[in-house]
């Protein structure tokens, strides 16, 4: 492409227009995981609406591909692309909060993080993800789940409305009266659609304490510590939040030294109501057994909400896989136990997550987030430094993925795939019917598949019900 061209797209931004000529072109490109690699024709680092819709015609008129990144955390690279205009969010991280109303909108650059601080200066919190730098635009068109789901639903469970930029450069908003299906569309389908620029949120009186913290025990107790929490989880309170997590201290900052780099299975609990009613709540996992370390305390909210970012480092090798089990019946917990009993390196973790509550409520065509059934998911994140490890610890994840699934039917979160393995899993994610009514969507708002470097739904074609 001929340098004039770039030029007068530079000229049209308020923000900045980097190619691989400049020299911060190298760090500009770079994704959370390190295992992707990948060189856009230019980035385009929008400071507003107005660049978005510049650099959108831009591509249409030079005839390229769309990559859009919001946080970058995309496991599957799909903050980035190769050869194509990567418009990068950002520089767009405005948090507006409405403590009478509870409402919260927020520019799609922005960080949990950042929506966390903002929304904690008025005791309210949005349900979002679990690592504090994960983007909230990605996380909530993929569905967001997280450390509140199970009082307050996923993150797009309490979206309000979106502010899109269509691939033809018209500005939308999409909410329950206005644009409905592409409402729907956007909670659970991923960026397909148009490039949001900025989202509308119902928050909930959370913090700015909490209860929370972690109960773990030698990895050898991983069985009683599964069964236990299958017996107990359906008796627990939608503000407890209970999951098992797998790791090797000390991933996590705040074990004590004399365990460092011991492999442990932990209770990861947090209660989303009052400190004093918390207590008696996360009692019975207190008691249960003879643990390692009780690091059960009252916290800030937004402490709770980056206690796992130390154990999902920038600039790893990033290798994930995830399943929903119907089931976690004794052939499961076996199989889970194994898996989490032999991670391939110190810094890999697998957790266990109780699929139930607030999420299962909502109506299965509410949202085209498609996974409404009682369910665990298991999630494994392997992420190492070394990239001559790459094939030995790939190879342990994409094994234990397929023993995993040998129990499940193939669903997983997308958020939680990495990208050799997401096409299959759109597929499975979405049935038939599903797919369909999303390929309408698709038709509708981007018939050239003009973005498609995400998990991608080909548009329905002319007289096709697809």
């Amino acid at each position: 492409m001929n340098s004039p061209a770039f030029e007068q797209l530079r000229a049209a931004l308020q923000g900045e227009l980097i190619t691989p000529q400049d020299p911060e072109y190298d760090v500009r490109r770079k994704v959370f995981n390190a295992m992707i690699d990948r060189r856009p024709a230019a980035i385009a680092r929008c400071r507003g609406t107005a660049d978005v819709v510049a650099a959108l015609a831009f591509a249409r008129e030079q005839g390229l591909a769309v990559g859009v990144r919001g946080g970058g955390h995309s496991i599957a690279g799909h903050g980035t692309c190769d050869g194509g205009l990567l418009i990068d969010m950002s520089l767009m991280r405005g948090v507006r909060v409405d403590p009478v109303r509870r409402t919260v909108r927020v520019e799609a650059g922005a960080t949990l993080g950042d929506v966390d601080r903002e929304t904690q200066l008025h005791g309210l919190a949005v349900p979002s993800g679990q690592v504090s730098e994960t983007g909230i635009a990605g996380l909530t068109l993929s569905g967001g789940m997280g450390m509140l789901q199970r009082k307050y639903g996923l993150t797009c469970d309490n979206l309000l409305s979106v502010d899109m930029v269509t691939v033809s450069g018209e500005l939308v908003v999409a909410d329950a009266g206005n644009n409905p299906e592409l409402f729907w569309a956007l909670r659970g389908g991923g960026g397909n659609f148009g490039v949001v620029t900025s989202f509308e949120f119902q928050a909930h009186p959370v913090g700015p304490m909490m209860l929370a913290g972690i109960v773990a025990y030698p990895v050898e107790e991983a069985p009683a510590v599964l069964e236990f929490l299958h017996e107990q989880i359906a008796d627990t309170p939608d503000e407890l939040s209970t999951d098992v997590v797998f790791l090797r201290v000390p991933s996590l900052e705040f074990f004590p030294a004399e365990h460092a780099g011991r492999p442990v299975v932990a209770f990861f609990l947090r209660y989303a109501g009052a400190v004093d009613d918390g207590w008696a709540a996360v009692e019975r996992f207190r008691t249960f057994g003879d643990p390692l370390v009780d690091m059960i305390a009252p916290m800030p909210l937004v402490d709770v909400q980056s206690m796992l970012d130390p154990a999902n480092p920038r600039d790893h090798q990033q290798y994930w896989t995830s399943e929903f089990l119907p089931e976690f019946g004794p052939a499961e917990r076996a199989t889970v136990a194994r898996i989490g009993a032999d991670l391939p390196s110190a810094e890999t973790v697998m957790q266990v997550i109780p699929f139930d509550a607030a999420p299962t409520r909502v109506a299965a065509d509410a949202t085209a987030f498609a996974h409404r059934e009682e369910s665990w998911l298991i999630h494994i994140v392997g992420q190492w430094a070394d990239p001559a490890d790459n094939e030995r610890c790939r190879s342990w994840v994409r094994q234990a993925g397929a023993d995993l699934r040998a129990f499940g039917t193939g669903a997983a979160y997308l958020n939680l795939v990495s990208e050799d393995d997401a096409d299959m899993r759109v597929n499975a994610f979405w049935n038939d019917a599903r797919l369909r009514r999303l390929a309408r969507v698709k038709a509708q708002y981007d018939p050239d598949n003009l973005l498609r470097f995400n998990h991608n739904i080909p548009p329905a074609r002319a007289g096709e019900d697809r």
